[in-house]
């Protein structure tokens, strides 16, 4: 009996400790190069929690992470990820974290959406993203139901975006964003909260669609088009307003498209130190020296994790605890919302819910999605043209996408959307009320 008992001790002490080791150990740490040569390498050995360490120098190719893993560099000034031109450089993974690297060399392919090549890309997976360099890609960040923490990076230089959020209620804070060619930040069907960020020489600082976003102690200044601007016209923002305060908006093509200023909005030159260099500290005469809201200063040094220079070395302040919500949600069926008023097998009702957000009420190519694509949506209400098209021909583009016919891929396929007779009714109601027009032949 004693044996037994002893042997139940020891078994239950040996229970206690696995579990101990399960729940409150902590992850292993990976060198690169001293464990593995490559990231890539390091990260495919590594476990839920686990550290990738890499040493300063230059690391060339893509990466795809893996789930609950740190990726960590020794800072962004001497930890380059150099991506192999094509596709996205890291490819995240739910509960990752990327903190202290020079992150550049994606692929150009796309002007949205969620195939978008990008420095760092996360599909369905929540991540941190902190003090990082994210320069010179086809967009620097984009996320897709994927609600992360963004902070402390700079992102510059991108082809596109310098942040795109679809379906991504992120924190986005103490960022320098600056000389991206088209948006600064972009959110689209999301809640993000955009605080003590510096926007600065985007095409547009912030533009929102069908977002209800918290834009708070931001500097947003010298962007080409417009600072901050809302696809819904004031009056038609129910569920989309924008929730601004004590940010600055100035020097900006227009500072506001559909928004007003909000609680403490100053427009005002912000004061930076040297924009040109690169230096977007504030002067001491800046007005945005403890003007954001509790008295902190606006823009990216400023708020409870404003750090001294912005990306910051791990070593000074590391991110990696921050965790992102892993709760991502299940998609919205937005686009059907039309057609279940009319009857899914309406061709104005799905016409409506799916084809306006782009080509717009009228089909005039003026939907509140069209200034975002690269190549716009075909206006089609113009007769001529739509009369020298096939009923089949739009078929085709309807159901297999535009590139089915040599168009963009902005034009996505419905074949897993709506059947062959819900598409010839959208074909019937474009005739009909759409263009008026029959195929007359001269075209496809």
């Amino acid at each position: 009996m004693k044996g037994v008992r002893l042997r139940g001790f020891v078994l239950c002490a040996l229970m206690l400790f696995i579990t101990g080791a399960i729940n409150g150990a902590e992850g292993a740490t990976i060198r690169v190069p001293g464990d593995y040569k490559t990231i890539q390498e390091a990260v495919d050995h590594a476990s839920a929690g686990d550290t990738v360490v890499v040493s300063p120098g230059r690391y060339r190719g893509n990466i795809t992470l893996k789930e609950d893993i740190i990726l960590q560099g020794a800072g962004a000034d001497s930890t380059i990820i150099e991506g192999d031109g094509t596709g996205s450089v890291i490819e995240g993974a739910s509960g990752a974290v990327v903190e202290g690297f020079t992150i550049t060399g994606s692929g150009r392919k796309g002007k949205t959406g969620i195939t978008m090549d990008a420095g760092i890309s996360a599909n369905n997976a929540p991540m941190t993203i902190a003090n990082n360099r994210i320069i010179n890609n086809n967009t620097g960040i984009k996320l897709y139901y994927s609600p992360s923490n963004i902070i402390n990076n700079v992102i510059a230089d991108s082809d596109n975006y310098g942040v795109y959020l679809s379906y991504s209620d992120s924190t986005v804070k103490n960022n320098i964003i600056i000389n991206n060619k088209n948006h600064g930040i972009y959110c689209s069907y999301s809640k993000p909260e955009i605080i003590n960020n510096t926007i600065y020489n985007n095409l547009n600082g912030i533009y929102s669609e069908v977002s209800r976003v918290v834009i708070k102690n931001n500097i947003i200044s010298g962007n080409k088009s417009a600072g901050v601007k809302w696809a819904e016209p004031i009056g038609s923002q129910e569920g989309s307003e924008p929730i601004l305060s004590y940010n600055i908006v100035w020097g900006n093509g227009k500072d506001y498209v559909n928004v007003r200023p909000g609680e403490g909005g100053l427009a005002k030159d912000p004061g930076f130190v040297n924009p040109e260099g690169g230096d977007f500290h504030l002067k001491k005469s800046s007005p945005g020296i403890g003007a954001g809201e509790g008295g902190v200063d606006i823009g990216a040094f400023g708020g409870d994790d404003a750090q001294k220079e912005i990306p910051v070395s791990p070593s000074v302040k590391s991110y990696a605890s921050v965790k992102p919500k892993k709760d991502v949600g299940k998609e919205p069926d937005y686009m059907s919302q039309m057609a279940w008023k009319e009857g899914t097998k309406s061709g104005k009702g799905n016409f409506e819910g799916y084809c306006v957000p782009c080509h717009g009420p009228e089909g005039r190519g003026d939907g509140v999605l069209a200034e975002t694509l690269d190549v716009p949506p075909r206006d089609l209400s113009n007769s001529e043209l739509l009369s020298t098209r096939t009923d089949e021909f739009l078929f085709k583009v309807i159901k297999n996408g535009g590139p089915s016919v040599g168009f963009s891929e902005n034009m996505m396929p419905f074949s897993g959307t709506l059947s062959d007779e819900e598409i010839r009714n959208i074909i019937s109601y474009i005739r009909s009320d759409i263009c008026k027009c029959k195929y007359k032949g001269g075209g496809e």
